[in-house]
């Protein structure tokens, strides 16, 4: 587990120091533990956030707390006084949380650079401990839902017809699909000290959603003027500015040098919308949440990576894990239209697919929380999903040398099924030397890349030599 920000280590640090250990990892990180965390993923966190969005966006108002909660199904005989407290609980804590980042805003981004190290890392350390406290409160929702389950996943599927109006002119031409961006200014915060050199935070008006999208970037004490840049992608209802403890596995690059940037991905975070969890927003919408997502974050990266180049000298990368692998294999395809300064000079994917259909119908996450039904029910066939397959994962080679592209798969992954990712792989005709195939699962190939670091020291390998 690598350090935060501010030289100590993160609440639960010994428990994932475990889990990463090269003698333990071998046993733990298997299929097994997958078929573990999907459960207490879908019928646990997922459950538990879908209440703690509704009491966060309620107000106080118990009763439009339980109407969100349930779905509009409440019923008299759920317990009004744990609701109660819970929706007090979750209020509170939103208000601290809430309170922190106003006032880590001011001293990061308002203070003129004024603010010494001290104050911006109690700042961080207040903002995040806060973030943590916020999110946490989820935890206080399990009485309720033990008494009465509350929905996996708010599911609001928007029918092919909804699709067509918003993004049929997108099929028309493969260009305009993922255009790169017009150039936007990118604020910068103040450096806070880390063990890697300094954390700072970048805020850019998103290109196509138009909110505040964030990064966090972590770079060498020089501030990274020559160091090789990665702009890593998050996974699913991965929240890494608001947990504390969460594996990264794009960390222990900053500590080799390469300077991390880390976004906030669309609906995560600062960026979620009332009423919805992290993720949620995406997940919920079934194919018009994806490709509004891959839409939005492809044209992020893009400007990205055009900061990047103009305030570093080394190569810029493009990786994620996940739903974060996804959309870099998306940034990596419409690069072949982008110009060459904004393509990635190096790609790397954990867990990625090139079959989105497939993920959508079989993938064990969709199916655990009934997406491929409520797809059915909206109106979406086999044959209404692949017309739209163009916006949803790559139809072309990659804009970038595919030897200097690095893909990690679990052979045992049945959430992004492995097929999908090994079929892309051959498509793409990445390197041998650039593949690594691993028996493992979903969670546990990324989890697992502490301990077995292989396919990290091939990107730095890679980087050093652009």
């Amino acid at each position: 587990m690598a350090p935060d920000a501010f030289g100590a280590r993160l609440p639960g640090a010994a428990r994932y120091a475990a889990l990463t250990h090269p003698l333990i990892a071998p046993l733990i990180m298997r299929p097994w533990f997958d078929r573990l965390a999907l459960p207490l993923i879908s019928r646990w966190f997922f459950p538990l956030s879908r209440a703690w969005a509704a009491a966060a966006a309620c107000n106080g108002d118990v009763a439009r707390f339980l109407d969100e909660a349930y779905g509009g199904k409440a019923r008299r005989s759920t317990p009004g006084a744990r609701a109660r407290k819970f929706v007090g609980a979750v209020e509170a804590r939103q208000r601290d949380y809430e309170a922190a980042e106003r006032h880590w805003r001011q001293v990061l981004f308002d203070s003129g650079g004024a603010a010494n190290d001290e104050t911006s890392i109690a700042t961080q350390v207040r903002r995040r401990d806060a973030a943590q406290a916020f999110m946490a409160a989820r935890a206080s929702a399990l009485p309720l839902h033990m008494a009465r389950p509350f929905a996996w996943v708010r599911l609001e599927i928007a029918p092919p017809r909804d699709v067509e109006s918003g993004h049929g002119a997108r099929l028309a031409d493969e260009r305009a699909a993922f255009p790169v961006p017009p150039r936007a200014p990118v604020s910068v915060s103040n450096p806070v000290p880390s063990q890697a050199g300094r954390d700072r935070w970048l805020q850019f008006a998103s290109p196509v959603l138009g909110d505040a999208a964030w990064a966090r970037v972590t770079e060498p004490a020089d501030g990274g003027t020559k160091a090789p840049s990665l702009i890593f992608l998050h996974g699913i209802a991965m929240e890494t500015e608001f947990w504390s403890g969460l594996v990264d596995p794009s960390l222990p690059l900053a500590q080799r040098g390469i300077r991390l940037i880390r976004p906030e991905g669309p609906w995560h975070g600062r960026r979620r919308p009332p009423g919805w969890f992290g993720g949620e927003f995406a997940m919920g919408r079934g194919p018009l949440g994806f490709m509004e997502l891959f839409q939005a974050w492809v044209a992020e990266v893009a400007a990205l990576i055009a900061w990047a180049r103009e305030t570093g000298g080394g190569p810029v990368a493009v990786g994620g894990v996940s739903l974060g692998a996804l959309t870099a294999q998306m940034v990596a395809a419409a690069a072949r239209h982008w110009p060459k300064e904004a393509r990635p000079d190096a790609l790397l994917l954990i867990a990625p697919s090139g079959d989105m259909i497939d993920v959508a119908q079989s993938g064990s996450l969709s199916r655990a929380l009934d997406i491929p039904g409520a797809m059915q029910r909206a109106g979406w066939s086999a044959g209404a999903l692949a017309r739209w397959a163009p916006l949803l994962q790559p139809q072309s080679q990659p804009g970038l040398d595919p030897a200097k592209i690095v893909m990690v798969l679990g052979e045992a992954d049945d959430l992004v099924p492995y097929p999908g990712g090994l079929a892309l792989a051959r498509s793409w005709g990445i390197p041998k030397d650039n593949l690594f195939q691993r028996p493992q699962g979903h969670f546990s190939v990324s989890l697992g890349l502490e301990a077995a670091p292989q396919p990290l020291d091939r990107l730095a390998k890679l980087l050093d030599s652009a």
